[in-house]
């Protein structure tokens, strides 16, 4: 399943975001571990959000988590999106990963569905150059 038509602008791919995009073409959600102060972030980068430290790994984490916030896009700043209006964008709470934060997209809900504090799963939405994280209801 697809959930934004063709012509929509993929992520950009850099050296610090590759490992992700990666993993998720395994249909794996990863994100950086800093191993000098122990804590997840996300996006990734070349040093820790927290301490500055530049020893990451990546780590597999569970694709489970809570709509921390959201809003329903209503304009489409890109054209193919025009018949995707509504769409929702939400901040996703990751408990597994030390409740780190991940902006993604909410599939298969309405705007009298969409909570904060509703539980979601992640779900992928391949293309045929990457995967994308989205997540949808449990």
């Amino acid at each position: 399943m697809t959930y934004f038509p063709d012509g929509m602008i993929p992520p950009p791919v850099s050296l610090d975001t590759a490992p992700f995009w990666d993993a998720a073409k395994e249909h794996r959600l990863v994100l950086q571990r800093c191993s000098t102060c122990e804590r997840f972030q996300h996006p990734p980068g070349p040093v820790c959000h927290r301490c500055r430290g530049s020893n990451l790994a990546w780590r597999d984490v569970e694709g489970r988590g809570t709509v921390y916030t959201y809003t329903w896009v209503h304009k489409a700043f890109v054209p193919a999106l025009q018949k995707q209006l509504p769409y929702a964008v939400a901040v996703i709470e990751l408990p597994g990963a030390e409740k780190t934060r991940f902006v993604s997209n909410v599939v298969e809900v309405t705007p009298d569905t969409l909570t904060v504090g509703l539980p979601v799963e992640l779900v992928w939405d391949d293309y045929a150059e990457l995967s994308v994280p989205r997540f949808k209801p449990v």
